[in-house]
């Protein structure tokens, strides 16, 4: 009887355990891919056509963008605002180009913070291209729109950074960008760089189901068993009495 009794108590706490672990809340992180363009690497500067996916995590949308290195303009004043590469959305010249992540996971009612820059440019030899604007759109709903208004006068790159905060609708989401349409928003160097997804709150805590948390309580009252049976034990051994 003590053998079964040694070998269902474990058994009977590791139910315990697991009963508990469905009350406790769950964390996860979003994996938002390669929000700083870095990947692939190029040399200098390439446009990009709507459908294209060449750009690792990313799909081109709504209108021709220009994937660049500041390699290829820095001597103009035009850089990423961090690593090496970033995105022009306006393309050579126009409006409406922007990209759209891959599905990245969440969690259905947790509550993230998207962070990211939009950059503004004056380019040496030709001047300020004007204050730009990019539309937002979270699991394809409008998210608002955000806006850098240039404040340089001489040749660089003006980078702003924009946040917003959202609640995960499933477990899994997108992000959209694009080059406003409003003729406010210049269409030239419509600059998109360092995008980052954090996790800042966990979903609302569920409601135990009447059986879990019955099964919990069975299970705390096993390992109370457990440990006054093991109090017992160690009263009920002693040493041997010298000869």
């Amino acid at each position: 009887m003590e053998f079964r009794m040694l070998a269902t108590r474990p058994a009977l706490a590791a139910i315990a355990l697991a009963a508990l672990a469905t009350l406790l809340p769950t964390s996860a992180h979003a994996g938002l891919v390669n929000g700083g363009f870095e990947s692939p690497d190029i040399a200098s500067w390439t446009l990009k056509q709507i459908g294209d996916t060449s750009i690792t995590g990313w799909t081109v949308v709504g209108n021709t963008i220009s994937f660049q290195d500041s390699a290829a303009f820095g001597h103009v004043g035009v850089v990423a605002s961090e690593g090496g590469q970033f995105l022009e959305l306006s393309g050579v010249v126009g409006r409406g180009g922007g990209v759209r992540s891959d599905p990245f996971a969440t969690m259905a009612g947790a509550r993230y913070r998207l962070a990211f820059d939009i950059g503004a440019f004056f380019v040496g030899g030709q001047g300020a291209y004007g204050d730009v604007t990019v539309d937002l759109w979270i699991d394809g709903q409008a998210a608002g729109s955000f806006t850098n208004l240039l404040g340089l006068s001489s040749a660089g790159s003006d980078w702003e950074t924009r946040t917003v905060e959202f609640v995960a609708a499933g477990p899994l989401s997108t992000v959209e960008f694009r080059s406003s349409l409003l003729t406010s928003s210049s269409d030239l160097g419509v600059g998109l760089d360092n995008i980052h997804l954090d996790q800042v709150a966990g979903p609302p805590p569920a409601v135990p189901e009447p059986g879990s948390l019955a099964l919990a309580a069975l299970g705390l009252a096993v390992l109370g068993l457990r440990g006054r049976a093991g109090l017992q034990d160690n009263r009920g051994h002693h040493a041997a009495p010298p000869a």
